[in-house]
Order: structure tokens, then C-alpha cells, then sequence
């Protein structure tokens, strides 16, 4: 009898201690709260910016570019670092105490100079907006610093009337006021210095409910007629855009050093986007000529991983073997040894692979727990990785050790989605945004959304002479050149159907450029390298050029003024 009354006793209050477990408000498959970040390199004199919030790298930026945005844990300061990379090495040259809203994106406008960097915090809101809602929000950074000018913004509203509906006082380093607008209007702004000179104008350009868009203001340097002092980045969540009226170009010369051939001839044709923002265009040298009509309905969203359990801290060893990840037909093989088993040592590894298709974030949650995350990088060959793990503990599929990171023990935090674009009137959906099999010998990157009653068109111009007779060991003058993709082929002078070589190079707005073509007989190639155009605090600068066609390799030493190179 005690027995039994035992037994019903131990059972009733296990009953009532797995029911004090359940929180009848408690959705384990709720979605995490979360924030977002972002930055924009606009400091005058830097190199590739690094910013790093808390544990958490948000990128590595070239000047006069956003970085992607990071997920991160919301409502929690974290100490911010800007560096750039000295000697291999992270030098930092900032430090600041950043928070992310709830639901919000946070994008840190990095301005100023080396010596002296600012930061602009200008906090966007996600929030999708009501039914009934019919205007949306405009705020203009003034981020050129080498002004060091208060900008004067008049704004206007291209559909109603010349006159003014705003006009903002933006001082060197700062944001403007929230500006409100009528999202059916087409706006224009047009940018005085103090003493009223126009420096810098938009053209119209549409607002829509709900983008809530930023401008950054910026220096601009290079080779560009008529160029302003600066330019202007339109940045919403789905991408950075260029105005239309900003027609930077970039410069090229040409060296011939081809030592059996007395002159050359060279052509240019090049891969045109009439919204770059939207739809760039990349086009091989085989690509025919031609003009496409392209609309953009939906961006691929690749799809992110997080491990299942969490782990103590970032140092925490999860385990050894290899990571097979295959994205498309491309797999990629990284190593875990003990030295990079932990969580960040994994995180670095996956980052750094040869070839790899993947980034991986060490993500802490609001009870410091830490978590792995691993998403295909944009404009791979699909938005999803398959991982398979090959585990040292000779279980492969089980939870625990690296088979944690294996896809099959992993949860999907954001669904896949497919782009979807319509070329010349036909749709195709596809599962990135490099689609390459839709224009033959064409890739067409997919940026953001096209406009409402809005197509892009894309070109691929007809071949065209821009050096004619250039002599042996002679260099042309610069000409100017279109950007994006270009293709450049080489000729025998005066004889356009011989050619010496044909090949396609990625030419970036406001640069400079040497193309060396060199060679023999029938191997003759070239080579192109940016030339400096501006002043870089932390560089010195130098280019060597091998155009000897008789030494396949050449060894080059750089001594200090003091030292001379002795043979042993």
C-alpha cells in the first residue's frame, strides 16, 4: 500500500514538473527579433574600409561603395571598429558605440579623413507601410569631405511645379531633416555651395511608398567631362543606385609592346545598362551585338543556415573533419583541423576558402548565446548550399561534433526565393541573381527591383576604332571610355579582320587605365592596371610592367636606399 501511495506521488509531481516547464506564451519556432546594419565608405583619402560591430564583420568596402547588410542582434551597444588592413594586419582608426533598433537598419555613413573620421548614423525603418499610407520619407547626407562646405538641397517636384517644396541646409558630416513627399511625385534636387554655385544636380527620379531611401553625397575623383566635385548614391534595402544623369566615365591608354608588329590598331565595343542600379551587364568577347529589354520582378534571396543548438562562446570547439559545400555544380572542400575547429576558427575557415560559395557569422543572442550562421554569397550559380560533412568521430549524420553544420542538422532561418526577369517580353525565373543563360555569352547581374512601368535596356554596342597606328614601344594618348564591361581587341594595323587578341575587362567609373598588350606571333594577350587617381593616405604607390615577350617570368626585388642586392 505505501508503495502504490509512493509510486502515485513521485508520478504527480513529475506530472506538475514538466507542466511548470511549459510557457503557454512561448512559440519556439517565433521568429528572432532582429536589426540591421549597413556602412557606405566616403572617407576622402582611405583605402578598403573593414567595420566590425561587436564580433561581427559587416565588410570590407572600397571607398565610394555600401557594404551588404548584416543581420544583428537588436537593442544591444556594441563597441564599432573601423580599420583597414596594414601589413596584414587590422589597423583601427575608430572606435565608436553603435545601437540597432528592433526592426530597424542602421547605415553608418563613414566621412572625413584618416586623420580625422566622422560618422553619420542615419536610422531607416523597415516597417511595411499602411494600406492607406501615400507618401514616403527622403534624407540627404552630406558626406563630401572634400568641400568641407554646408550644402545648400533644393528640392523640387519635377510633376507639379518649379517652385521649391523644400530646401534643406545639410552641414559637412551631417544628415538632413526627414524630408516627407508624396510617393507619386518625380523629384529632382539640385545642390549650391555656399557661395551658390550648383555643384551637383539629380535629374528626376521617382519615390514609391514604403523605400524610404537615403542620398549620400560624395567626393568624386577621375577623368569624367564636366565633371561635378561630387556625386551622389541613392541607397535603399534592395541596392545602391547611380543617377542617370551622373555619366562617369573612365580613361584609358595603350601600350604597344608587341616587338613583331610595327603598329597596332585597337577596337572597343562594351556591355551598356541604361539602369545600372537595376540590371549590370557583363558580355564576353564572343557576345553578339545587340539591344535586350529587360524587367526585374523579383531578386533571388539566398537561403541562410543557423546550427540548431547554441554554443557557450565563440571559442567553444565544435569539431574536426571536412565540409563539403556544393553550390550548383561547384563543390568546395574546407578543412577542420584542431587549430580551427572552434566557432570562429570554422567561421574563418568558410570565409576564407579558395573559391568558396558561402560566408559564415558568428551571431550572439540577446542571452549571449552563441550561434553559427552560413548563407550562400550573392550571384553564385543558386541561392542554396548543400553541406556534407566528412566527421572525424566517423559519424556523419548524427548531431553533435562538425556534423552539426551538415544542411540536414541545420535551421533555415530565411527561405530561398528565386529571381524572377522578363528579356524582351519572355519571363524566366532563376535561382541567383547572375543569370547567364538567358543572353548568350551575357551575364546579367540583377541589383534591385525595376521601377513600376519601368524596363532597363541593355546594349552591346558595335565595334568601334579608338587607337589607330600605334608604333612598337609607343604608348597612346588617354581616350575616354564608357564603363562596366568592355571589350578590347587588337588588330594589325590598317588590317581590322587579323586579330592579334580579343578580350573582356571590367572598367570602373572616374579611372584611369594602362592596357600593355604584349606578345609574339600568335601569343599575344594584354594586360590592363588601374593607375592611381586619388590620394590614399595610407599607400605609396608603384607599378612595374612585364611586357617581355622573350622572359615567361621575371623575379622583382624592392630594396630600401640603403641596401643593394647582392648575388650569393
Amino acid at each position: 500500500m505505501k508503495r502504490t501511495l509512493l509510486l502515485t506521488a513521485y508520478f504527480a509531481c513529475l506530472v506538475l514538473t514538466i507542466g511548470c516547464g511549459e510557457d503557454p506564451g512561448f512559440d519556439k519556432f517565433a521568429p528572432s527579433p532582429s536589426g540591421s546594419i549597413r556602412f557606405v565608405n566616403a572617407v576622402t583619402d582611405a583605402p578598403s574600409l573593414v567595420v566590425e560591430f561587436g564580433t561581427q564583420s559587416i565588410g570590407n568596402t572600397p571607398f565610394g561603395q555600401f557594404s551588404s547588410i548584416t543581420s544583428v542582434i537588436p537593442g544591444l551597444e556594441r563597441n564599432t571598429q573601423i580599420s583597414y588592413v596594414k601589413d596584414n594586419q587590422l589597423e583601427v582608426i575608430a572606435n565608436l558605440s553603435v545601437l540597432v533598433p528592433e526592426d530597424q537598419l542602421k547605415t553608418l555613413v563613414l566621412t572625413g579623413t584618416m586623420a580625422n573620421p566622422t560618422v553619420i548614423e542615419v536610422l531607416e525603418d523597415l516597417s511595411v507601410p499602411a494600406d492607406t499610407d501615400t507618401t514616403t520619407t527622403l534624407r540627404i547626407a552630406n558626406a563630401a569631405g572634400t568641400l568641407n562646405d554646408t550644402i545648400v538641397l533644393t528640392i523640387f517636384d519635377s510633376t507639379a511645379t518649379e517652385t521649391p517644396i523644400a530646401e534643406l541646409l545639410v552641414e559637412p558630416g551631417e544628415v538632413s531633416e526627414t524630408l516627407t513627399v508624396e510617393s507619386t511625385a518625380t523629384l529632382s534636387i539640385q545642390a549650391t555651395n555656399s557661395t551658390g554655385d550648383v555643384i551637383w544636380a539629380s535629374d528626376d527620379f521617382l519615390v514609391t511608398t514604403g523605400i524610404r531611401p537615403i542620398i549620400v553625397l560624395l567626393d568624386t575623383f577621375g577623368p569624367s567631362p564636366s565633371q561635378s566635385p561630387i556625386q551622389g548614391l541613392y541607397a535603399t534595402i534592395n541596392g545602391t543606385f547611380g543617377f542617370p544623369n551622373e555619366t562617369f566615365t573612365a580613361s584609358v591608354r595603350v601600350l604597344n609592346a608587341v616587338p613583331d608588329q610595327t603598329s597596332i590598331d585597337l577596337y572597343q565595343r562594351s556591355a551598356q545598362s541604361s539602369t545600372p542600379g537595376v540590371v549590370s551587364i557583363e558580355a564576353e568577347a564572343a557576345a553578339s551585338s545587340g539591344s535586350y529589354t529587360v524587367s526585374v520582378q523579383q531578386l533571388a534571396i539566398p537561403e541562410i543556415y543557423q546550427t540548431s543548438a547554441s554554443f557557450e562562446a565563440s571559442t567553444t570547439k565544435i569539431g574536426t573533419g571536412t565540409l563539403v559545400m556544393t553550390n550548383g555544380f561547384t563543390t568546395t572542400n574546407v578543412l577542420i583541423d584542431e587549430d580551427n575547429s572552434s566557432v570562429e576558427g570554422i567561421t574563418t575557415a568558410i570565409n576564407t576558402a579558395d573559391n568558396g560559395d558561402a560566408t559564415a557569422t558568428v551571431i550572439t543572442d540577446a542571452d549571449g548565446q552563441i550561434y553559427l550562421q552560413i548563407t550562400t554569397l550573392d550571384y553564385q550559380e543558386s541561392n542554396q548550399l548543400t553541406i556534407v560533412v566528412d566527421d572525424d568521430d566517423d559519424n556523419d549524420s548524427d548531431a553533435s561534433g562538425l556534423s552539426q553544420l551538415a544542411t540536414a542538422q541545420l535551421s533555415v532561418v530565411t527561405e530561398a526565393v528565386n529571381a524572377i526577369i522578363t528579356v524582351n517580353g519572355v519571363s524566366s525565373e532563376r535561382a541567383t541573381n547572375a543569370i547567364k543563360d538567358v543572353i548568350d555569352d551575357v551575364t546579367l547581374f540583377l541589383l534591385g527591383l525595376s521601377p513600376v512601368d519601368t524596363e532597363v535596356e541593355v546594349e552591346i554596342t558595335q565595334q568601334s576604332l579608338v587607337v589607330e597606328d600605334l608604333l612598337y614601344s609607343d604608348v597612346s594618348p588617354y581616350f575616354t571610355t564608357t564603363t562596366g564591361s568592355v571589350v578590347f581587341t587588337a588588330t594589325i594595323a590598317n588590317d581590322p579582320s587579323t586579330e592579334l587578341f580579343s578580350d573582356r575587362f571590367a572598367v570602373e567609373k572616374n579611372q584611369h587605365y594602362m592596357l600593355a598588350v604584349s606578345g609574339t606571333g600568335d601569343e599575344v594577350a594584354a594586360g590592363i592596371t588601374a593607375e592611381a587617381y586619388r590620394p590614399v593616405a595610407t599607400e605609396s604607390r608603384f607599378s612595374i610592367l612585364h611586357a617581355a615577350p622573350s622572359a615567361s617570368e621575371l623575379d622583382v626585388y624592392v630594396l630600401k636606399s640603403d641596401a643593394n642586392l647582392k648575388r650569393q
